[in-house]
């Protein structure tokens, strides 16, 4: 298994006892709903607005640009199936790298600096596009039609598989596993679309709805098809999230909570000392975890049905936004090492995918820095940084989702039970993080 290296830093490495760290970041977040209730009581990013790139937009719509893009993406997985095919059954082989932690970690950092990249260059748009010029049939078009209200509802369920892969499945990083969901991965996809037609991608591949729900908060967007600089919470609030959103969110909130959980002394403790083994153990953690945020989140968005004419069911999906920047504080809080350590050793594995001692990019003989590691109080800050700040962007969000949808007067009652439950995920979060 690929080291999680987010356990490097400490209670010990921050920079306050860790209930005084507990209560700062209750009672920043509280602070901050206050004043927003007194000062925000109208909508502010009714629409994105920004700076309008013009230049950029020509380049980038481009036919001869984005074929580019699209070909040297699709290149790069080819390249990394042949050491999937052929390479060798050791964690050195580079596709556990690349699938682990520039497909699930990477795409963060990517999504927020250049928008909906993923959906643009997604190999698997690119496969199943050539399969339909082959046919002569418009990609858009399936066999059927796709069943309404599916939103990304099955891209959640992906993205629950994906946790359970990377945290569960025992041997996860043996060639053999990764073959076996790789190719199942493929054919749902590839075989969907050929049904259902191109928008099953954008329903079913998990990586493609992650990328999106991120991409909402970049500051680079598509708005009446031009590229604009934009405020990222105005992106963000002007989404509207398709069914299943909170699904999505949950899952990936869920599996990153599961996975602090189960590298803390209770519970390798408590697995330990049961007769049932880990394997069920740590699936029936993932699923509570994940239950857990999408029934707390889902509840609390319900409550604010009783002070509007909408149904109560339609606000989770209404506040499913405001769960983006949570799941991309946690995500830098835990990953973020794992991301700049083994996404290096990654590219210098790339040069050699069937580890017959090429070096085809020029990467074998670098090294990979750790230094990084000899700062465990700048780890320790950066991960509580992540984790409040990505609280107090969701709750910014909520707000102006609230004040949007809500009537005039309503909205301090009606976020209450929001509030609190941004609280506790605060608590929660630092507790597992930093927990011995």
């Amino acid at each position: 298994m690929l080291s999680p290296l987010h356990g490097i830093a400490s209670r010990h490495d921050l920079p306050l006892p860790f209930s005084f760290v507990l209560a700062g970041g209750a009672a920043a977040l509280l602070i901050s709903f206050v004043v927003l209730l007194s000062a925000w009581r109208r909508p502010r990013f009714t629409s994105s607005g920004g700076l309008e790139l013009p230049r950029l937009t020509a380049v980038v719509d481009r036919p001869a640009v984005r074929w580019t893009a699209r070909v040297l993406v699709l290149a790069l997985y080819a390249w990394v199936g042949l050491a999937l095919a052929g390479g060798e059954d050791r964690l050195t082989n580079p596709v556990f790298g690349f699938v682990y932690v520039w497909m699930w970690v990477g795409l963060i950092p990517v999504s927020l600096a250049l928008g909906p990249l993923w959906r643009a260059t997604n190999p698997l748009r690119t496969v199943h596009g050539g399969l339909c010029r082959l046919a002569r049939v418009d990609p858009e078009d399936g066999l059927l039609n796709q069943p309404s209200g599916l939103g990304v509802w099955p891209a959640a369920a992906g993205a629950f598989g994906f946790a359970w892969l990377e945290l569960v499945q025992p041997d996860r990083t043996t060639l053999g596993v990764l073959r076996l969901w790789a190719l199942a991965w493929l054919v749902v996809l590839i075989v969907g679309a050929v049904i259902f037609g191109s928008g099953w991608i954008g329903a079913a591949d998990v990586f493609e709805a992650y990328a999106t729900a991120v991409s909402h908060l970049s500051p680079v967007q598509w708005v009446d098809s031009r590229l604009r600089l934009v405020n990222p919470l105005a992106a963000l609030t002007n989404w509207r999230a398709p069914p299943g959103a909170v699904g999505l969110v949950a899952a990936l909130l869920g599996s990153t909570a599961f996975d602090s959980l189960q590298n803390t002394s209770w519970w390798i403790q408590t697995v330990q000392r049961s007769t049932l083994g880990p394997l069920p153990w740590s699936t029936a953690g993932l699923a509570a975890m994940t239950a857990v945020v999408l029934g707390t989140f889902s509840l609390s968005a319900r409550w604010m049905g009783r002070y509007s004419d909408r149904p109560a069911a339609a606000y989770p999906r209404v506040m499913a936004p405001s769960l983006v920047p949570i799941v991309i504080g946690y995500a830098i809080a835990h990953y973020a090492t794992l991301l700049l350590v083994e996404g290096q050793r990654t590219a210098v594995g790339l040069s050699d995918p069937l580890g017959r001692g090429w070096n085809v990019f020029g990467t074998a003989g670098m090294a990979v820095h750790t230094g990084i590691f000899a700062f465990p109080a700048l780890i320790a800050v950066v991960q509580l940084a992540a984790i409040v700040g990505g609280h107090l962007f969701g709750i910014v969000t909520a707000h102006e989702l609230a004040v949007r949808t809500l009537p005039p007067g309503r909205a301090l009652a009606a976020q209450w039970p929001m509030l609190g439950v941004m609280i506790g995920y605060t608590i929660a979060g630092l507790v597992l993080l930093f927990s011995p």
